[in-house]
């Protein structure tokens, strides 16, 4: 029995990336089996990235790799393809499969990460090689716990559900960081990622207080708030694999967004092109908080690269 946000999760494939095993009674909130299950039937909608939804099914095929299914967001049923790395199989499992399994659950899922901020949290999003997670290990390294890393489920209440305690880094960011990859497994076969574990102790759920949406242009670095619209398109934009929200995903997807909307400080964080600007942007990012935190309006404000 392992534990991810929040949950109790029995897994016929081994989970160590996930951490230790729970002890004690109790029984599981997700299964996840091996099996054959069905493909889409001829009513389902066949969605981009091998995706589809089928009532209360949500299924993605990856080729070479295997067919998840997600049912009723209490069961994944996997069926790998011969020859899968066991690395690969489980990067879409605990991927795909899993952030599929929580918009399932009524969740409002975003493709970034999270970190503690006193009570509370900061989330930033950003598409794929924005520098989400290499921002979030300048982040660990000044000593804000990581609640998740590429999947971050935010419940009903507005509070980020905490994950596993691990980043996915590029051998050029482990380097940045001064951190040594000899020893941590590589996410996928001959790829230059890593999992890289993090020392964390157990978290709870926490409130989102602070959003950052990532971004990189030829300018200077820059902090603005969004408003109006902005702030949904800017949810719905770097939504985990946004593809799904259709039918009573998306009107729950809606809804999740709005209430959340009404409670954080929002802001985008245009940054220089480089790695060399990861401690400056966490520079940035740690003063508007502590600006909100003094009560101070947000404002549009430039921070110097480092």
């Amino acid at each position: 029995m392992y534990s991810a946000y929040g949950l109790r999760l029995s897994s016929e494939i081994a989970l160590p990336e996930v951490g230790g095993s729970l002890d004690g009674p109790g029984a599981a909130d997700i299964e996840i089996t091996l099996g054959t299950p069905a493909g889409p039937s001829a009513s389902a909608t066949l969605l981009p990235l091998g995706l589809w939804v089928d009532g209360d099914r949500i299924g993605v095929d990856v080729p070479d790799v295997g067919r998840y299914v997600c049912e009723g967001g209490t069961r994944i049923v996997v069926q790998p393809a011969p020859e899968v790395e066991a690395g690969v199989l489980k990067l879409f499992l605990l991927g795909t499969a899993l952030g599929a399994l929580m918009v399932q659950r009524g969740h409002l899922v975003l493709h970034g990460n999270a970190f503690r901020v006193g009570d509370a949290c900061a989330v930033v999003v950003g598409h794929s090689g924005a520098g989400k997670s290499t921002l979030a290990a300048e982040m660990h390294r000044r000593g804000h716990d990581i609640l998740s890393d590429d999947v971050v489920p935010i419940d009903a209440d507005g509070r980020a559900l905490p994950g596993w305690p691990r980043l996915k880094l590029w051998q050029d960011a482990l380097d940045r960081l001064g951190i040594d990859s000899s020893g941590y497994d590589r996410i996928r076969g001959a790829h230059a990622k890593f999992h890289v574990p993090l020392d964390r102790p157990p978290l709870d759920p926490l409130p989102v207080r602070w959003i950052y949406v990532l971004d990189r242009h030829r300018g200077p670095l820059t902090i603005t708030p969004l408003t109006g619209a902005a702030i949904f398109t800017s949810l719905h934009e770097h939504s985990y694999r946004k593809e799904i929200l259709v039918g009573a995903h998306r009107q729950t997807h809606l809804a999740r967004s709005a209430a959340l909307a009404a409670t954080v400080r929002p802001a985008r964080l245009d940054r220089p092109r480089g790695m060399d600007s990861v401690v400056a942007s966490a520079d940035a990012i740690l003063a508007d908080i502590d600006q909100s935190l003094s009560g101070t309006p947000g404002k549009e404000h430039h921070a110097t690269s480092h």
